[in-house]
């Protein structure tokens, strides 16, 4: 881009940016020809999706010395560490490298003497077309790294640029080659040499005539121009994924850097430009880098950072990752509780997680140091979780914000981040502002002071130290009573399981056997009432059946939206002739003795639960079916599209003249409820 236009600004790239985290996952190519379009034309917003159902959770990567230093004898000792410190085995098993790993657009080598590299023409080789590895750093290519990668169970991650150029031209001409016009020939020859992960990022903007380096997108046909980029890369991993070769086939996981160079200063993410540009590129990729290089700089930053996560997250999901910037593990103007808190926090936000393998001597090596401070597997579960949903701030205090995200197995996360580099602040919250109308659960510390008094109304209170943030596992106790059925003060709820997901986004919960789910896009598109007229079942929406008008569960993706029976007693205040239930079971008939407790003490009981999703009969339990939903989510999208699934309303009577106070559920594990109506 030519940097005297107006509204238009080509930046070097410094040290800090050249930083930027690298990240790759399981990748394999072979791809078809794409068309050229003019980048004048506007962008459809239909974006090429990609198949985010094999990227369940965040990839941890270690970034194997910073850009320039990067090596193939620096990545293997990197791996050698990984695995010997056991951080391989906590999950941290991507070794990648960033920049300058490719012979520039001038056939230059990396060394001090610039060596020109043979058989080379515009930084490619002259026979394949293919990127050249640096001679220098990759003696015996890429292949060399990733067999060895593999072999110590590890994954390679490798590094492009969407755009023309790559960022760093170490003063020559031009960078290395960019992939905007080779995506196929470049993401083939990176499925060759076994790459699993791949970081694409945005220099060399294809409106511009600069040969290197990054330029601030800030108008709309920069915009479009990085949205092309991203469908080229889509349409490359798609045919990637589904060659008609088996052996060649792959599943990359993509992180893409674009949205970072449109909002470089991490203050434009709420502008009109750039929520199009991710509207257009979330579909395309596993990652979204969302901001600048912040750099490992001060507590401040990280709190910076936490605070645009938050407004982004309705962009993150299962299998789509907002990318913060790297962890500063290495970083030595920052204190271990920061480095901590930038850990928890970015655990708690379902981020991708970079850490900088960094020494003054490139080797690779981890340091024990490191290794004791990334080796946090209470941590990495919860980063790790299979809802894969970005933490919620619940509440805000003086000086602390407290952030809360339902996990798979029915718990809670809790972590109250203190915004003050230098001062502790004692903050209080309670179950109910976390997310959990449970009136008897335990905190279980992963980081922090341990919490030993939760009073009966389910309030604690902690001391953060100043510049980090503490963290807790929430578990509800087995047969707690809860203090309100959907959602009561604060936002608390009864709901304890997720078994509605959407399509993109299949594992992001689990119902029956095999882990298959209702499908959010079936149940809105695909419904039909008995008497086979067609209604949409929409989060939040009103479901009139059987005469009761019922709310399906305004939740998305990852959320608790259903209730699991396991003898709990829930808080249901009400006067009427009965009590109704909208539900099924995942695995057969469900159910057992129900409860109604009145407010002056007394109590009926009856038989109930839920048949099969499956429509089966259900001579235990039988119940009405509500409306059907054509087509399911298994763990790999969605399935049986032409298969209706029930869903039942049942009812239970109140005894005449009593007030309901409160519902025992039986120990029923397979039925879920969605919503309850008295009438």
């Amino acid at each position: 881009m030519d940097p005297s236009r107006p509204g238009h600004r080509a930046h070097r790239r410094a040290a800090a940016f050249l930083a930027m985290t690298a990240t790759l996952t399981t990748l394999a190519v072979t791809t078809t020809a794409q068309p050229a379009a003019a980048l004048s034309r506007t962008v459809p917003s239909d974006t090429v999706n990609i198949d985010h159902s094999y990227a369940k959770t965040p990839r941890m990567i270690l970034r194997s010395e910073s850009w320039r230093a990067t090596t193939a004898a620096s990545m293997k000792k990197t791996a050698d560490d990984a695995v010997s410190t056991g951080l391989a085995a906590q999950g941290w098993n991507t070794v990648s490298f960033d920049d300058t790993w490719a012979v520039r657009a001038d056939c230059t080598d990396w060394d001090a003497n610039a060596t020109v590299v043979p058989n080379c023409t515009n930084g490619r080789d002259t026979t394949t077309g293919n990127l050249i590895p640096s001679p220098t750093k990759y003696p015996g290519g890429l292949k060399d790294v990733g067999d060895y990668l593999h072999s110590k169970g590890m994954f390679f991650g490798v590094y492009t640029s969407g755009g023309k150029y790559m960022c760093d031209s170490g003063g020559r001409s031009a960078a290395a080659p960019g992939s905007y016009d080779h995506f196929d020939q470049d993401f083939r020859f990176f499925a060759s040499v076994g790459a699993d992960y791949v970081k694409v990022d945005y220099c060399g903007e294809p409106n511009t005539t600069n040969k290197c380096c990054f330029t601030v997108l800030d108008t709309d046909q920069e915009i479009n121009s990085a949205i092309e980029s991203t469908r080229r890369a889509a349409t490359a991993i798609n045919a990637i994924k589904t060659d008609a070769d088996p052996n060649k086939r792959r599943s990359i996981v993509m992180n893409i850097s674009a949205p970072a160079y449109a909002n470089w200063n991490n203050n434009t993410y709420n502008t009109p430009l750039f929520q199009r540009m991710l509207n257009s590129i979330v579909p395309a990729g596993h990652a979204y880098r969302i901001g600048g290089d912040v750099g490992g700089v001060s507590w401040a930053g990280a709190v910076s950072l936490v605070d645009m996560v938050e407004q982004l997250r309705p962009y993150g999901k299962q299998g789509h990752f907002l990318d913060a910037d790297r962890l500063y593990f290495d970083d030595t103007t920052l204190t271990t509780d920061n480095k901590l808190g930038g850990y928890v926090m970015w655990a708690m936000q379902n981020s991708h997680m970079v850490a900088m393998i960094r020494n003054s001597n490139a080797s690779g090596a981890i340091s024990a140091a490191q290794a004791a401070l990334m080796n946090k597997p209470a941590i990495i579960v919860v980063g790790q979780d299979a809802l894969a949903t970005p933490a919620k701030r619940v509440a805000q205090g003086t000086g602390y914000d407290v952030f809360a995200r339902p996990l798979s197995n029915g718990d809670y996360a809790v972590a109250i981040m203190n915004r003050s580099a230098t001062a502790p602040v004692t903050a209080t919250t309670s179950g109910s502002v976390v997310g959990t109308a449970a009136k008897a659960f335990t905190l279980s510390t992963i980081v922090g002071p341990d919490i030993t008094s939760v009073d009966a109304n389910g309030n604690f209170s902690v001391t953060v130290p100043a510049g980090t943030a503490v963290m807790y596992r929430l578990k509800a106790a087995n047969s707690a009573a809860y203090s309100g059925w959907n959602f009561g003060l604060n936002g608390s709820t009864a709901r304890n399981a997720t078994a509605i997901t959407d399509g993109d986004a299949p594992t992001a919960g689990s119902w029956d056997a095999s882990g298959s789910t209702l499908s959010s896009d079936r149940l809105a598109n695909n419904s039909q009432l008995p008497d086979g007229t067609a209604i949409g079942v929409k989060a939040g929406q009103a479901v009139t059946v059987g005469g009761v008008n019922y709310t399906w569960p305004n939740t998305s993706s990852g959320q608790f939206d259903s209730v699991k029976p396991v003898g709990q007693t829930i808080d249901y205040s009400h006067t009427g002739s009965a009590v109704n239930f909208l539900g099924a079971s995942g695995i057969g008939e469900a159910g057992g003795t129900i409860r109604l407790n009145y407010n002056d003490g007394t109590s009926s009981t009856a038989t109930w639960g839920f048949p099969s999703w499956s429509c089966a009969s259900a001579p235990t339990y039988p119940a009405t079916v509500a409306f059907k939903v054509f087509g399911r989510n298994g763990t790999s999208g969605p399935e049986n599209t032409g298969t209706g699934y029930c869903l039942y309303t049942r009812s239970v009577p109140i005894t005449a003249g009593k007030t309901l106070a409160s519902i025992t559920l039986p120990n029923a594990p397979n039925a879920r409820v969605f919503a309850i109506q008295v009438t």
